[in-house]
């Protein structure tokens, strides 16, 4: 038998870069050993260690499939419903439409778009303590004002994400798409909420409640039907706000507590019908104003962590903490407690429900009322329980404070341009708590 050879390596010869961009070459190792890959096949192998492009972009934080929209608009879906891509899609060319119909209708000289432009049902009846002789009651026109309101927030709030707001993390350096995107969210329900906070309080302030528990409830229902211009201007404008976050919530990627949001903004836009139905809207004026507060601070936080700051998202946090624990369960149920003990006794016998004229004020009307707010207050509770989460991983471990209770946001953008899914929760569910205190708009029941 002939003497065994040992295996010689095969030498590839030099080749032009055309033969090498449409040829694969291997150099062959002695029997026994891996072949060793060519350059462009390891070039493939790093990219795949990280997540591709179609699963950074075709699957949610809950495994299911989504839809971006368009790299340009920056929008990404969680269903394949055809009705909400196209109102993702076409959003702000639909509301602009709807609105350009009412106002030309208006300039031509029809008197209908005034029903939908302007607020109804105005009564030069004065009541008790009012500063001027002008008061609305409430009517079957509302819901026309409040329309033309969810089209203008919609308007706004696609400007905003889509057109102005983008270009802030841009010019800070922010590459992640997703980052982007979830600032510019977070940015819009800060502008919102900012700016009805302060409106409804400069208009607390003015009003006969201002710090005074007692007056929510004093000649009931004789002085709360007569609401005053921005009382029911405020009232109108944050039901709009409320009834069309639960478009926005179908149009945004779906954070991981979507239910728990859907069923607090439910819950808020049922005590808003019902405060607004039943005369209280004192109450539900005062606890919105409660609720708002805290969660002011929680979208800066998260403004502050999508544009990478480090130590003031942790700061802010902590003060959010702070105001969450006194408004939103001390002041809340302080609140509560009011409308159960006060709501009942103040208002005789005589001015009840039914004896009384478009009065309401009675237990069980109350209690359901109260149910409402007791479940309002079980989510919040739910969500404290994740804010505690973020408290013991800032203080006892050291970490930065990320909201477990949403979504999973990008950290950052790997090769090519695609965005790694690493955990980022800062754009936790509390801000949803916001809606909270929208609904409080609703009165007694809002958040």
């Amino acid at each position: 038998m002939p003497p065994l050879e040992e295996p010689q390596p095969i030498a590839v010869a030099a080749v032009g870069p055309e033969r090498l961009s449409s040829e694969k070459y291997l150099s062959q190792e002695p029997t026994g050993t891996k072949t060793v890959d060519a350059p462009k096949h390891r070039l493939r192998q790093r990219r795949a260690a990280k997540p591709s492009a179609e699963l950074a972009e075709n699957v949610g934080v809950d495994g299911k499939p989504i839809i971006r929209l368009s790299k340009k608009k920056n929008v990404v879906l969680n269903t394949r419903n055809p009705i909400i891509i196209f109102l993702a899609k076409n959003e702000l060319s639909l509301s602009l439409f709807f609105m350009a119909v009412i106002h030309v209708c208006y300039w031509v000289g029809y008197e209908w778009p005034e029903l939908w432009i302007r607020m109804q049902h105005k009564t030069n009846v004065a009541g008790n303590g009012s500063v001027d002789g002008d008061r609305y009651v409430r009517g079957v026109h509302d819901f026309k004002f409040v329309l033309y309101w969810i089209f203008q927030l919609i308007a706004a709030r696609s400007i905003l994400l889509h057109h102005i707001l983008p270009g802030v993390p841009k010019l800070l350096g922010i590459k992640s798409d997703r980052k982007n995107r979830r600032f510019c969210e977070v940015s819009w329900g800060m502008l919102y909420i900012t700016a009805s906070w302060f409106i409804g309080t400069k208009i607390w302030a003015a009003s006969p409640y201002y710090m005074n528990t007692q007056n929510l409830y004093v000649n009931y229902p004789d002085d709360h039907i007569l609401m005053p211009y921005g009382l029911k201007w405020y009232y109108l404008v944050q039901t709009a706000f409320w009834l069309s976050n639960v478009y926005t919530i179908h149009v945004e990627e779906r954070r991981k507590d979507h239910f728990e949001m859907m069923a607090h903004h439910v819950t808020t836009i049922t005590l808003v019908l019902l405060s607004y139905t039943f005369h209280f809207t004192r109450f539900g004026h005062a606890f919105m104003l409660i609720m708002d507060f805290p969660d002011i601070f929680l979208y800066f936080a998260k403004m502050l962590r999508y544009l990478n700051f480090d130590m003031l998202p942790n700061v802010f946090f902590g003060v959010f903490t702070v105001s969450w624990i006194v408004t939103k369960h001390y002041l809340c149920l302080k609140m509560m407690f009011s409308i159960w003990t006060q709501g009942t006794s103040i208002v005789p016998d005589e001015k009840r429900f039914p004896i009384y004229p478009n009065s309401y004020a009675s237990i069980p009307i109350v209690a359901g009322m109260w149910a409402f707010l007791l479940f309002l207050q079980i989510i919040l509770i739910y969500w404290f329980t994740h804010i505690l989460k973020v408290l013991h991983r800032v203080l006892i471990k050291g970490e930065d404070a990320n909201d477990t209770r949403s979504d999973d946001e990008g950290e950052g953008e790997g090769e090519d341009g695609v965005e790694s899914e690493q955990s980022d929760d800062t754009a936790v569910s509390v801000g949803s708590t916001n809606s909270t205190l929208a609904s409080s708009s609703i009165d007694p029941a809002e958040k």
